[in-house]
């Protein structure tokens, strides 16, 4: 299930961390490892500015999300620092090991750059550093000059260095920097606070209704860019009102049991959120087409109908489907065939499970 209670660390258009998840990762690993033998693999995409102006942004962006997947399937952390510059972590193996790593992957983007008419496409640096004290100033000192050197010394291409901390600049300027990256991390857990008041719901701990629509907007833009589907469910419980009879307490009690039990039985990368304010949940299954979105929805259906036995009343859930882009090419069109097809379930017998072109099939039948 994706986590979605902390401020956003992904750049949604490259799947890559963002600058924050930089920060924050090397503050720890600074401050924490033992010795900071490591090398920091940079990308930067040369004269990407006039490629983008030439092919319009939504082809530019269609690069940058092909670099972010060269620099992922290195299984490696890997980061967008903003625009066209990249940045990959290698901290295991000796210098030649880290080298081959880079060298494949400037091998890589010249040779699937071709796909989009895209000539001598990369900067690739590869930033040694060496067994000494090191602060996140040293690492962005590092960064800007090999970018520097990159830009203005002719796109060499493909260029190994080290980095030297004791010339790289003076104490003041490194503690300017160390100091406004330690506002930007501070400031990051306030927002991390106020994210979750706005996208948590405060009986579930699940994600709300606008942390689902926003996780639905995602989806949707990645299914275009992929050329994908997606499905969600609507999970409308059955009689749960039987609980509030007994207090509202009680009530709480069981959409907290209710949601542990649908989130332990989705699968990885599956999002769940609490659907309004009542018995509702809303289920997010990325690159997930009908015929498996019906396979999540039947393992719900059964463990929940099993699972409460044992409860103080037992429950069943009714669950609607809607798959994307079939039943709907807007977000407000998918969530009205979803709940359509929960209501199909809900007033023909509960405890089942409709897809939205089945309900509406049936219901054009009924009428003829």
């Amino acid at each position: 299930m994706i986590d979605d209670k902390h401020v956003e660390r992904i750049d949604t258009l490259t799947g890559c961390g963002n600058l924050l998840s930089f920060l924050e990762m090397f503050t720890t690993h600074l401050t924490s490892a033992t010795e900071n033998s490591f090398s920091l693999l940079v990308v930067d995409l040369n004269n990407f500015m006039a490629f983008n102006k030439k092919h319009g942004q939504i082809y530019g962006d269609s690069v940058l999300h092909w670099v972010g997947i060269v620099l992922r399937d290195t299984g490696l952390p890997a980061f967008r620092l903003g625009g066209d510059d990249f940045l990959v972590l290698l901290n295991s193996g000796d210098a030649q090991d880290r080298e081959e790593i880079a060298r494949s992957v400037f091998s890589r983007l010249n040779r699937e750059s071709r796909q989009f008419s895209l000539l001598n496409p990369a900067s690739v640096i590869l930033i040694h550093f060496q067994n000494e004290q090191l602060e996140i100033a040293d690492l962005w000192i590092a960064i800007s000059d090999a970018l520097f050197d990159a830009k203005v010394y002719g796109e060499r291409g493909f260029l190994v260095t080290t980095y030297a901390h004791a010339s790289a600049i003076n104490n003041y300027q490194l503690r300017v920097i160390n100091m406004l990256t330690e506002r930007l991390l501070s400031f990051a857990d306030r927002l991390d606070a106020t994210h979750q008041i706005a996208y948590l719901d405060p009986v579930t701990q699940l994600p709300n209704s606008i942390a689902a629509e926003r996780e639905m907007k995602r989806a949707m833009q990645q299914a275009q860019r992929n050329n994908d589907v997606f499905s969600i469910l609507f999970i409308d419980g059955d009689n749960l009102r039987l609980y509030n009879d007994i207090s509202y307490s009680a009530g709480d009690d069981m959409l907290r049991q209710l949601a542990q039990l649908l989130s332990k039985h989705l699968r990885p990368g599956d999002f769940i959120a609490r659907w309004r304010v009542g018995d509702e949940f809303l289920v997010l299954l990325p690159a997930t087409t009908k015929e498996g979105a019906f396979v999540v929805a039947e393992r719900l259906r059964s463990e929940v109908e099993s699972t409460s036995r044992v409860w103080k009343i037992p429950i069943t859930i009714s669950i609607g489907i809607a798959t994307y882009p079939a039943h709907g090419a807007t977000l407000q069109e998918l969530l009205v065939a979803v709940e359509k097809a929960a209501k199909y379930s809900k007033e023909n017998g509960k405890n089942q499970i409709t897809a939205f072109d089945d309900a509406s099939t049936v219901s054009a039948n009924s009428q003829s």
